[in-house]
């Protein structure tokens, strides 16, 4: 398994080393280039300087004035020289060469020449030659100055700035583990939030991280309080159907204990009673269960998938009459709402519009602001009194149609979940009951 913390460091660690590296390099070759150059420009100086002073006299004859040997070009190996040539046979020097002999070439007018040589005691010397015009003759002037003190003052300013960029990148290096450790220790915190969740000590993660890290704690958060919802919402299913079956089991036991039963009928008409009791528990759940499907959590419900499998699945359990089913949507049939949540809410209404119409039921869906879901089917309905007691638990239209009375309660448990609200009224276009629900999803 890769490491987060370690790939970051080695990332962060091998950009340095070469911004480093790279700026050492661009810092000494930009150096470098500078003082050459200012070298050059103050040798070209010298060369026009010694021009200066030079005469050629009626033997041809290069004569130089006083004033051009200075005491760095009389010194011997001075590290500054200078030759001045008409050609291979006419030429002077400085003193400062001693009996140095450096091979040199004329050069044409205008002619520029550049060199690094070897000279006296084997200075490094940087040469710059260059041909003028004069009195009718073409003079070559060759400079020359020694490198020795400027590649000491080099290597000694390399080696500082090595140092100091050592120095400085050990800094950063331990800058940068600081930022990576502090930066991926909500990590470690969303760790031991998990870690208590499993446990049971806490119900959502309580940790703050960085902002790409928040989505992620959100959607855990999310799914974390949908599965708590879920769970509720069985467990309480799961209570109905368990009082509901404690409770006939508990008249079948008194009845099969008492002595003062009329008759053997009488008796028997009583134990079918409780057993079709139970049997509509039963089945109330298992039609619950096949109106939900194969559920997997997902955070949007696709309609135009879901709706056809969900009313073939109520036309099958209502065959015994034809129901004609209509839906429209505003355009957006995807929604963004939790798949088992649409379906339980869409299972529960629809299953009670188809119980109760005659022959049609009709689905509105739209999602401009908030996510409006309206039901209307062309059954009996009921009046105003009466409908407010509906979305209570246990509450029925009609006692004589089997039913637990759970199904408006359950909605109403999801529609309360996504801060929303249910209205049941009278439905003007079709006659029968109108479910209004609206839905605010985060």
């Amino acid at each position: 398994m890769k490491s987060l913390r370690r790939q970051l460091s080695w990332g962060l660690t091998l950009s340095l080393v070469g911004l480093l590296t790279l700026q050492w390099a661009v810092v000494t070759f930009t150096i470098d280039h500078l003082i050459q150059s200012q070298m050059r420009a103050r040798m070209q100086q010298e060369a026009e300087g010694v021009l200066a002073g030079v005469t050629v006299n009626t033997k041809g004859q290069l004569v130089l004035a006083p004033h051009v040997m200075t005491a760095s070009y009389q010194r011997p190996f001075s590290g500054r020289y200078f030759i001045v040539m008409l050609d291979e046979s006419h030429k002077a020097k400085s003193r400062s060469w001693w009996d140095v002999e450096l091979p040199v070439q004329a050069l044409k007018v205008g002619e520029e020449q550049v060199t690094h040589v070897t000279g006296p005691e084997s200075q490094p010397l940087l040469l710059l030659g260059h041909g003028y015009r004069k009195q009718q003759k073409t003079i070559t002037i060759y400079v020359a100055e020694s490198l020795v003190e400027l590649q000491q003052s080099l290597r000694m300013f390399h080696w500082l700035y090595g140092v100091f960029s050592l120095l400085g990148l050990l800094a950063l290096l331990a800058l940068q583990r600081w930022i990576v450790v502090n930066t991926l220790n909500p990590l470690q915190q969303i760790k031991e939030s998990l870690a208590k969740v499993a446990s049971g000590e806490l119900q959502q993660i309580h940790a703050s991280g960085p902002a790409e890290v928040m989505p992620l704690i959100n959607e855990f958060n999310r799914i974390l309080k949908s599965a708590s919802q879920k769970t509720r919402r069985s467990r309480l299913a799961i209570g109905n159907l368990a009082h509901g079956l404690k409770t006939r089991l508990a008249q079948l036991q008194l009845l099969s204990g008492d002595a003062t039963a009329e008759s053997d009928a009488q008796l028997r008409q009583m134990i079918q009673s409780c057993t079709d009791d139970i049997h509509q528990d039963v089945e109330r759940e298992l039609k619950r269960a096949r109106l939900m499907g194969d559920v997997y959590t997902s955070q949007y419900t696709d309609l135009e998938v879901e709706l056809p499998k969900l009313v073939a699945t109520l036309q099958k359990i209502y065959s015994e009459k034809t129901v004609a089913f209509a839906w429209q949507h505003d355009g957006q049939a995807r929604v963004m709402i939790d798949r088992e949540d649409m379906l339980e809410l869409l299972g529960n209404v629809l299953d009670n519009a188809f119980k109760w119409c005659n022959s049609q039921v009709q689905l509105t869906i739209s999602v401009e602001h908030a996510i409006r879901v309206v039901v209307e089917d062309d059954g009996p309905g009921s009046n105003a009194p009466a409908l407010e007691t509906l979305l209570q638990r246990g509450m029925r239209m009609d006692e004589s149609k089997p039913g637990s009375g759970l199904g408006l309660a359950i909605v109403q448990d999801i529609v309360q979940h996504y801060h929303g609200h249910i209205a049941l009224v009278h439905s003007e276009r079709l006659g029968g009951l109108c479910v209004h629900i609206a839905l605010m999803p985060a």
